[in-house]
């Protein structure tokens, strides 16, 4: 008898956790119904807003020297064609957004690399582009200072690394 039981057993768990497997696949999808107009304006609204919040922490990243141009330029100029569409889109124009040249200053803050030029934040040691060593620049009037300086000559405040 217990011959009998243990073969019906083992088939009774395996169609129920083949079922529970093959469930989600074999089931009709849902249907969902449209979502109105204000539903969809809040979401447009919130991806704009986000979108701009973003766009706002590329710029601080690269002013500070936490990405490179290229890295900086490429993804401000992605944000900026998707913010365009989904502005474009609230607004309900039917014109297809268009990259943007940009012609960006080099930052104000910082020093650049004395062997390849690449700017470089306020607290870089290093180039990232070459790894050349960098000088040191006054936090309070962004003069460049030499290697062995301890204090800004032109404020005289006291510089870091």
């Amino acid at each position: 008898m217990d011959t009998v039981i243990a073969p019906i057993f083992l088939f009774l768990i395996f169609t129920g956790a083949a079922y529970y497997v093959l469930e989600p696949f074999l089931a009709q999808p849902l249907l969902v119904a449209d979502a109105d107009d204000e539903t969809i304006g809040t979401a447009l609204e919130l991806r704009k807003i986000s979108l701009y919040k973003q766009i706002r922490e590329t710029e601080f990243e690269h002013e500070i020297g936490m990405t490179a141009r290229e890295d900086f330029e490429r993804t401000r100029q992605e944000l900026v064609v998707e913010a365009a569409e989904v502005w474009q889109t609230i607004e309900g124009s039917s014109v297809e957004a268009q990259p943007v040249a940009l012609d960006m200053p080099p930052p104000v803050v910082g020093l650049s690399c004395p062997n390849c030029g690449t700017p470089a934040g306020l607290e870089a040691r290093f180039c990232a582009d070459c790894g050349s060593a960098l000088g040191k620049v006054c936090s309070q009037c962004g003069t460049q200072a030499g290697q062995g300086d301890r204090f800004c000559n032109a404020c005289g405040r006291g510089l870091v690394g």
